[in-house]
């Protein structure tokens, strides 16, 4: 299986947000390992590999993104494939 690169745009009321997920890139849901992200980050994934993730505002779940009316957000899912860009408007955090 080839690695593809994916790209994950974050529009979030914050500059600077983190991603955890479900991958070794993304930290394995391990917070101390969350990735920061400042609009957009490239990561390689083995194609065809399913990545759930989180957008946070700090390295706490309790500062996880939440919708528009402080509702929480599922996992954010996605397939990793050649040229794919994962887009994520997040409304609010939880803080």
């Amino acid at each position: 299986m080839a690695n593809v690169n994916v790209k994950i745009l974050v529009n979030a009321p914050k500059n600077k947000v983190y991603i955890s997920g479900s991958t070794k890139n993304l930290g394995e849901w391990d917070l101390s390992k969350a990735v920061e992200a400042e609009g957009i980050i490239t990561k390689q994934f083995p194609e065809g590999t399913e990545v759930e993730f989180k957008v946070l505002s700090n390295k706490d779940w309790k500062n996880v993104e939440k919708g528009p009316y402080g509702e929480e957000i599922a996992n954010r899912k996605f397939v990793a494939s050649k040229g794919l860009v994962v887009k994520v408007d997040v409304a609010t955090f939880n803080e």
